[in-house]
């Protein structure tokens, strides 16, 4: 996983490559066919499977065709968009967010 994402992408990344593996699995579609069809590297295509790189759009779309997910397999694409902030931003934004509410009160 690139550096600065979170673990929830990480997650959602694991998650969807994971259904899309199911669903090419039990509809007989080898990975071979699905990375030709996508235009993609078979390795390229196991990695998104197994969450160690976001599936894309494109394998999401020729998934769902090829697998006749009717598009099951799309709605994922809601769980893969960036983080708005990188997970290295988080922690700063909370104490950030809470030094504004404190400045200029005695209460903090």
């Amino acid at each position: 996983m690139a550096s600065g994402e979170s673990q929830q992408a990480q997650q959602n990344w694991r998650y969807c490559g994971g259904q899309i593996k199911l669903w090419r699995e039990e509809t007989g579609v080898s990975r071979q066919a699905l990375a030709d069809e996508a235009g993609y590297d078979y390795e390229y295509v196991k990695s998104m499977e197994c969450g160690r790189r976001r599936p894309t759009l494109r394998l999401l779309q020729v998934a769902d065709q090829m697998c006749g997910a009717r598009g099951k397999l799309l709605v994922g694409q809601e769980f893969l968009k960036p983080d708005p902030f990188p997970a290295r931003s988080q922690e700063y934004m909370a104490i950030e967010a809470e030094a504004i509410t404190c400045s200029g009160t005695s209460r903090c």
